[in-house]
């Protein structure tokens, strides 16, 4: 199968390899001399030799299918089916009746072990006095009060207390599991095992699955109400097969159900709930649902970043294109580009690109609401289009600006080159926006003839400002990959000597080598984005040795300060240039995490067993992990949020970004509520990273894939 999936990634999954195909750009050269700095310790060091993976023998990675836990609705009649289940009598030996307080029972063959709230007890016949185990004390391992037992096929037996969990082989020996050795949860409430001897464990904050006897990942935690009505879970009722499994919790009856599914499965799903619900004037962005069990009715209100997200969706679609050919992906590329199109002509003034539009009436209200706004610049945020149809949003980021230069790269790339009409006007747009930023010397002039807060990119900044610092470098790799991308598209020279003035005047070159720049205390996640969305285009696109080599160091040195926490987009923008220094199977493998589901559930991880804190916050003063959790344990909305924060979701009433919504807006949202699900992610951050990897040839086609081509 592995052969047959490798032979149809150059058929069907894309029909030139990016890396065989040469650009006219890509023969370009930086002719004069400049400078490079001597980074110390050596972007190149012995160090790196543990970094390679060797990633191209083991690529494509399988796209094989997975099971992924989803909450499943119960109805009244599956209720009263279950509950009986959930509540079936315990099967006591009749020698042990006069136990008092006796929570559950586990018997195999005759040996049969008995929980109570008193302590565990064994009665080797069915003759025998029960004999109490001996206890380990309230600090030991096993505490007095026994919660949960059960036996698995292998003869061993399984112990529930509030301070963990124990297991008791068949030598009689015990091993106790707490905290530190995984267990998320220590506060055990029921136990129960599948034909596959996977325990499931009920505690008092959630259920975990754990698979004791399997490879890989051996703990899943599944809390809050993405997966359960309630966190208190009292009883555990497994089915044949081993799904679905329900729980008894104080919210209700809860099901899990585990579904088959594939990346490229997940990718049409979120693909149609994004064109069904995320889409606001062609713009992608984050939506809001009425109600979170029955997603129907939805309202989509602006964001600073609409473009930047727009811009994801767009690459996604052009890579989803240049895989698969499919039509639909082209179109749902080109009304995004479209969407953005409107944003970068939306202030009358060529070349300015907007943050958001709205509507006329929707955006008099909002400059309306603005003008009591002590800060001048956002009393003048919202401004009327010149035809009044529409209001725009001003002072744009480099936020904004990187994304527009990512959809221009990966839309003519994939589409417009090939689109006579689609490759004129795109060119006529870079060259617009492109000419605004050169001839205003590096900056983005906003409306009022003033440079925006962060659209500065002019050397008298980057390497003049020493508040600038910590930002030269992701400054210089942004600029030099618009111009990169200007130069490619274009053909024009004017933007090839610029690229080069940069480089060989300012050390744009070299301020790159150290675009990420490292503090003890912080590490942006969203410059990280920035940094990646600037990479891709001129990775692609560069061809000059040793501007690549440059490049390259830049990229390395930025992998290894994240390569831990698997962020698939980094990580595939990364091997697109590095292949083998970058762990490609555990980029897929949080795309696999990652639910399909993007409601944004509370998730709630700050009380686990199994965590160790940073003894530094982040960036924005909260507390953080030292280590990253699974995806389908914590939210996942875009790169650019800080995946070692342990609690995240359930912001009610209010956008992704936590801005709260605006009251003209007529809905009612009521009191704050937590983990109601009503905000939903967009997913186009994961669309880009999965459909990436399969243009690079990072992952494989899946096997049903595979099928219809061969019909």
């Amino acid at each position: 199968m592995s052969i047959m999936i490798a032979m149809t990634l150059l058929t069907f999954g894309q029909a030139t390899p990016p890396s065989q195909e040469t650009l006219p750009c890509q023969n370009a050269r930086v002719d004069r001399p400049y400078f490079l700095a001597n980074v110390v310790p050596a972007l190149d060091d012995p160090d790196d030799a543990h970094w390679f993976t060797y990633a191209s023998k083991y690529i494509p990675v399988p796209d094989i299918p997975f099971v992924e836990h989803v909450r499943g609705n119960v109805s009244a009649e599956e209720e009263a089916r279950v509950i009986p289940l959930l509540e079936r009598a315990l099967n006591v030996p009749k020698s042990a009746s006069e136990l008092e307080d006796i929570r559950c029972v586990a018997t195999k063959a005759d040996d049969t072990w008995i929980g109570t709230e008193n302590g565990l007890f064994h009665v080797s016949s069915p003759d025998a006095k029960p004999m109490r185990h001996p206890s380990y004390g309230v600090d030991g391992p096993l505490a007095t009060r026994i919660t949960g037992l059960v036996f698995d096929s292998k003869g061993v037996l399984w112990v529930g207390t509030p301070l963990g969990l124990s297991r008791r082989d068949t030598d009689g020996q015990w091993n106790h599991i707490r905290g530190k050795e995984g267990l998320p949860v220590e506060d055990v409430t029921c136990l129960a095992v599948d034909e596959q001897d996977r325990l499931w464990i009920g505690t008092s904050v959630g259920a975990i699955l754990y698979k004791p006897y399997e490879e890989g990942r051996r703990w899943f935690y599944r809390a809050g109400r993405r997966y359960l009505p309630g966190n208190y879970i009292s009883a555990i009722a497994i089915m044949t097969g081993g799904m679905p499994v329900y729980f008894k919790t104080d919210g209700g009856i809860g099901r899990l159900d585990g579904v088959q599914m594939t990346l490229r499965k997940r990718a049409d799903i979120i693909e149609n709930v994004l064109n069904q619900r995320h889409r606001r004037l062609g713009l992608v962005a984050a939506c809001t649902l009425d109600n979170a069990e029955d997603p129907k009715d939805h309202f989509i209100v602006d964001d600073d970043n609409d473009g930047l997200w727009t811009a994801y969706h767009v690459a996604a679609m052009s890579l989803a294109y240049a895989v698969t050919g499919d039509p639909e992906h082209r179109k749902s590329a080109r009304e995004g580009m479209h969407a953005l199109y409107m944003l970068q002509n939306a202030s009358g003034i060529p070349g300015l690109v907007a943050r958001s539009v709205l509507p006329a009436e929707e955006g008099k209200k909002k400059r309306e609401e603005a003008q009591n706004n002590p800060d001048p610049k956002k009393r003048e945020a919202w401004r009327p289009t010149p035809d009044g149809k529409m209001y725009w949003k001003s002072d744009t980021s480099s936020d904004e600006i990187v994304g527009h230069y990512l959809a221009f790269y990966t839309y003519w790339r994939h589409i417009a080159r090939h689109d006579p009409e689609e490759r004129v006007l795109l060119e006529k747009q870079i060259r617009t926006v492109t000419d605004y930023i050169v001839n205003n010397g590096y900056y983005l002039i906003d409306w009022d003839g003033k440079p925006t807060t962060w659209g500065k990119w002019a050397p008298e900044v980057l390497n003049g400002d020493p508040r600038r610092y910590g930002e030269n470098g992701l400054g210089s790799l942004e600029i030099l990959s618009f111009l990169k991308t200007a130069y490619c598209i274009t053909g024009d020279e004017k933007y090839k000597k610029c690229f080069d003035d940069l480089i060989c005047d300012h050390n744009y070159l070299s301020n790159l080598l150290l675009q990420k720049k490292v503090f003890p205390d912080e590490n942006n996640h969203s410059d990280n984005q920035l940094a990646h969305s600037s990479y891709y285009p001129i990775l692609q696109l560069e061809g000059d040795p040793k501007v690549r080599q440059a490049l390259q160091q830049s990229v390395r040195r930025h992998y290894k300060t994240i390569a831990h926490e698997h962020s698939s987009y980094f990580d595939f923008v990364t091997a697109t240039i590095d292949l083998d220094f970058v762990d490609i199977a555990g980029a897929v493998q949080t795309l696999r995490d990652v639910p399909t589901d993007r409601r944004l559930w509370a998730m709630r991880n700050s009380h686990r067993a199994d965590i160790q804190w940073n003894p530094r916050p982040n960036r924005f003063g909260k507390p953080v992990l030292l280590h990253v959790l699974p995806a389908d344990e914590r939210n996942f909305g875009k790169w650019n949020i800080d995946p070692f924060e342990p609690d995240s979701g359930g912001n009610f009433g209010q956008r992704v970004s936590g801005t709260p919504l605006s009251p003209l807006n007529s809905r009612s949202f009521g009191p704050s509520r937590e983990g109601d699900g009503r905000n939903e992610d967009d997913g186009a951050a994961w669309l880009i990273a999965y459909w990436m990897g399969r243009y690079h040839g990072f992952i494989a086609p899946s096997e049903e894939e595979v099928q219809k081509t061969q019909h």
